[in-house]
Parts: structure tokens; sequence; C-alpha cells
């Protein structure tokens, strides 16, 4: 039996002890407190203006992890499809989306099924969820398969905190420690390797008498070119990309980098 990638279903990244460490009281912005429910509304306001949705619009979050978007993104008045790979996310997405009206599928973001295709006015790809896959061809299948969900003149928006402009910039912090919401602190170690542009890291909670490390994870790191490059092989046209939510001009000293494209 092959041992499981980080990213998988029961592969010891993804799952309660992350979305414990999700749930700090800091996001990424340095030196700004800012609760999960905070930045959720912060980044769900910012899908809207940057991709001028209308309400009643069909959205797909894919990934979607336990749903924080998805579920913000239906109250807001939009339809909302969300897939991700993680039982253990899709049962607390499942739970704390009663009474709105949400699908939540189990699949892998690179084969989407057919059933989803040409479905969609948006897709969004949200916080560091790009990249995951050790062979460049399983990025492409993904990229494709957002793609191939849209509608024709559908948006597609994909949403980092990092790449190798962002790192040659002085606010991405390698190490940092976040104080959690129930108390206990989530250190973040990373490393960038740049001979394949990929971010090795770890997550690790620390409670009084307890170090709880999850698995390491390793990520593909993609610039600005890579990704308009990317997203143009599969089909994807006018593409922009902003350095912020409120469309500021990406650059070394963004914190963000978000593209948006059109299918």
């Amino acid at each position: 039996m092959k041992n499981l990638e980080w990213w998988e279903n029961e592969g010891g990244f993804f799952g309660e002890k992350y979305m414990e460490g999700d749930d700090s009281l800091e996001g990424f912005i340095p030196n700004k407190k800012q609760l999960l429910s905070e930045r959720t509304k912060r980044e769900v306001n910012g899908i809207i203006t940057l991709s001028a949705i209308r309400e009643g619009a069909k959205i797909l979050d894919i990934p979607c992890g336990y749903g924080r978007h998805s579920i913000e993104l239906s109250k807001k008045g939009f339809s909302v499809v969300g897939i991700d790979i993680n039982e253990k996310h899709l049962i607390k997405a499942k739970k704390e989306s009663k009474g709105l009206s949400i699908e939540f599928i189990k699949k892998d973001m690179r084969d989407i099924g057919k059933e989803n295709y040409n479905k969609f006015d948006l897709v969004t790809n949200m916080f560091y969820s790009f990249g995951f896959f050790e062979k460049e061809k399983e990025n492409d299948k993904a990229m494709g398969e957002f793609y191939n969900a849209l509608k024709n003149k559908g948006k597609f928006i994909l949403h980092t905190d990092v790449s190798p402009e962002i790192l040659e910039g002085k606010n991405y912090r390698l190490r940092e420690k976040r104080t959690l919401a129930n108390g206990k602190e989530l250190v973040i170690e990373e490393k960038y390797n740049k001979q394949n542009n990929r971010m090795e890291g770890s997550w690790t909670i620390l409670s009084k008498n307890n170090e709880n490390k999850l698995t390491p994870y390793s990520v593909r790191i993609y610039s600005k070119t890579e990704f308009e490059a990317l997203a143009k092989k599969v089909g994807f046209k006018n593409v922009k990309f902003y350095g912020s939510f409120k469309g500021d001009v990406f650059d070394n000293n963004s914190l963000e980098l978000i593209m948006v494209a059109e299918k």
C-alpha cells in the first residue's frame, strides 16, 4: 500500500487539526489581527467585486475545504457547489451550511466529472490551493477542469498569498507564530526551494503539554507569468492580476496575488 500524499483524504495535513490551526486570531497579513470570520468576509466581498458576479449566479468553490467561502457566498444570494477531497472538511461544511442551498461533493480537483462541465458562472480557487501535485501535468489538469466547469464567458478567480515575486519582497514570513481561537499556538515553518519552485512547509499546534505536528506539505509556487501562461494554455483569456481584493496593482510588495480570467 502506497503512502498517502499530504493533501489526500487522511493524508495528515487537511482535516480536524488543519481546521483547528486555521482558526487563528491573526491571518497572513503582518501585524494585523483579523478573525477567521472577518478574513472570510473580506475575501468573499473581494471575489464579488473583482468578478462583478451578479446575485443568483452559480459558483463552484474548488477546493472548498470546510466551506467557509461557500457558505458566505451562499448567504450573499449565490447558488454554490463546493468540491473537496477531504471527508472531515465536507462533514463540517454540510453541518455549518444547514438551512442554506449548497451542494458539497467529494471529488478530486483534477477530475470534477463531465456532469459539472459548462455549468458555472464563476469558479473560485481560494487561499493557496493550487500547485499541490508533484507532476506539472497534474496541476495543468486541475487548471483545465476549472476551465471546463465554466459556462461561456464565465469567470475564474485564483487567490494565493505566495509567489516568487512576493517572496522577493519584504512582507512574506517563512516562519510565524499565530494564536489560535482556542488559546493554543500555531507555528508555521516554510522553506522555498528555487530548484523545483516548491514551498516545503509544516504546521505545528502547541499547547501547554502537547505538540501536534501535521504532515509536512509541498506546494508548487507559480509566478504571475507562469500563472498567465498556464491559464492561457487551457483556454482562458482576458487574464488579469491584482495585488489585493481592492484591485491594487500586483508587485513585489503585494501581500497576495489574485488572478481573474475569462472562458
